[in-house]
């Protein structure tokens, strides 16, 4: 392809659809990668493909990430009609914009990827910065292929810079394939990546401990949890070293003044006036008097709260329970007061009273310090609970119950709940079988909405199981099947791929 656009990239490569190149600009590939400060700007420009359009951002990590990930799992529930409600159903097809956005975000991350791969070596610059860009770059490109197979399982690989004509009816690359790529990706940034970086907001760049984070967790949807341990254990080595602390309070994570958490390994920050999202939007509580002007497009199922025991303080850091901040009629300045309902109860206790039908996380509003519009909230990747609970996985399956308390004990001592073995309540788990459960349920307490749950689902083993009893609590058909483990690929891209329309016909919900 002679001419280069970053517009045509993202389309063409992202999608990979057959479309007849237009010429935007008059850069090519031969001069759009003249210079270092050329490649400065085209690394920042691989990091923004994890948050898509700036200033507004509400795509891929910035929130549409989550309808992919803790929807379709009987944790995320909308009433917004159309495809939210459809990912929230399990009555999704493969034109959902969910699915078609997702899969075009994360293929444009991997052509901006490719392209600076690509074309760094000819850059006059000294090998050691080129070496570093690259990791980064190697690193991202890394997550978005797990992304991707997490979702999609086999789907096109693209390592190249590749003329779109090409890419029509590309064969599908196994997962065995795809994962031999992102552990290669995933050692060379671990090779030549820091601990940390000289900046203040260093948790914004790929890291060592953010490569170490990626392929430790590979290995562990691989069930290889020896490789595993490997990788995990040397980032409870680089806390030990004081390069990320577990906040002793779990609400603080996610305050407003602190940006940048002490157990945070990879992050998204966002700035109101020159880089702001809509984070707070769509994931705060509608009408509700502190927290204001927010519209609670995602939102937590009330079964999924409910299996929160009383005593985990994590219980209360959702929006409930609360009069609201528009007056319900035109005759008091009093707002409506909106409420959980008791399992079973359909009409509320007066006409001044909402039942809520599903409850905002209070993780992306939790103490504003700007109410715009456009919020500078931190969007977390990666962050030491996960790795503590990841640790709680390895040593249960390698050693037994014994071996995981301490660490599931850890988190759960942190947000004061009851710890198993030390509350009447919670009596020790006495086989493997029974740990993997409590972590799992632990891990959804701890990492809800952070686009964790459907992979842990399926990697437990537990997803057509969870989303069937999801799905009778609403009194609705048990439909999931492990047929359903993988999404069906976008309509766009199907309708030009035999494969995946072949796929398709078994991963549609019927």
């Amino acid at each position: 392809m002679k001419y280069l656009s970053i517009v045509l990239a993202m389309l063409v490569l992202g999608s990979c659809t057959k479309l007849e190149p237009k010429i935007y600009s008059d850069l090519t590939t031969s001069n759009a990668y003249s210079t270092e400060s050329d490649i400065d700007a085209a690394l920042n420009g691989v990091y923004a493909d994890l948050d898509p359009v700036p200033g507004d951002s509400y795509f891929y990590y910035s929130g549409y990430l989550v309808m992919i990930t803790d929807y379709a799992t009987g944790e995320g529930f909308s009433t917004a009609a159309g495809d939210p409600t459809q990912m929230s159903n399990f009555s999704y097809d493969a034109n959902n914009q969910y699915l078609t956005i997702n899969w075009q975000n994360m293929y444009s991350l991997i052509a901006n990827a490719n392209l600076l791969i690509s074309n760094i070596k000819d850059v006059k610059m000294s090998d050691s910065t080129k070496t570093l860009i690259v990791a980064q770059a190697r690193f991202l490109r890394a997550l978005a292929y797990r992304d991707l197979t997490d979702a999609w399982g086999p789907v096109p690989m693209l390592t190249t810079l590749q003329d779109p004509t090409t890419t029509y009816d590309m064969s599908l690359a196994p997962v065995s394939e795809v994962d031999s790529l992102i552990k290669a990706d995933c050692q060379f940034a671990i090779a030549n990546l820091p601990a940390t970086w000289t900046s203040a907001t260093w948790k914004t760049r790929a890291t060592k401990g953010a490569a170490l984070m990626l392929l430790g967790k590979l290995y562990m949807r691989e069930h290889d949890y020896t490789n595993a341990k490997t990788y995990i254990d040397q980032l409870l080595l680089m806390r030990d070293e004081g390069v990320y602390t577990l906040n002793p309070d779990f609400k603080n994570v996610w305050s407003g003044s602190n940006p940048m958490d002490e157990g945070t390994i990879f992050c998204i920050m966002h700035e109101p006036a020159q880089n702001g999202a809509e984070i707070a939007n769509e994931f705060g509580p509608t009408d509700n008097r502190v927290v204001t002007n927010r519209w609670q497009y995602y939102g937590v199922s009330l079964w999924f709260w409910r299996q929160y025991d009383t005593a985990d303080p994590r219980r209360s850091f959702f929006y409930y329970n609360y009069e609201g901040a528009a007056p319900r009629d035109g005759s008091t300045s009093n707002g409506f007061y909106y409420m959980i309902p008791n399992p079973g109860e359909t009409v509320p206790p007066s006409d001044t009273v909402k039942f809520l039908q599903n409850l905002a996380p209070k993780k992306y509003t939790y103490q504003m310090i700007n109410d715009s519009y456009f919020d500078g909230r931190t969007i977390i990747v990666m962050r030491l609970s996960d790795v503590i609970l990841c640790k709680a996985e390895i040593e249960n399956a390698l050693n037994g119950p014994a071996a995981a308390l301490p660490y599931l004990n850890e988190i759960r001592a942190r947000a004061g709940a009851p710890q198993y073995g030390q509350d009447p309540r919670f009596s020790l788990p006495t086989t493997q079988a029974e740990m993997a459960d409590k972590i799992l349920a632990e891990r959804g307490f701890e990492l809800d909405f952070e686009y964790k749950h459907r992979p842990d689902l399926i990697r437990f083993g537990k997803y057509v199981e969870t989303c069937n009893d999801y799905l009778a609590s609403r009194g609705l058909s048990q439909i999931v099947t492990k047929d359903m483990l993988y999404f069906p690929y976008p309509l766009v891209d199907a309708n030009l791929n035999k494969a995946m329309a072949a796929a398709n016909l078994l991963r549609l919900p019927k």
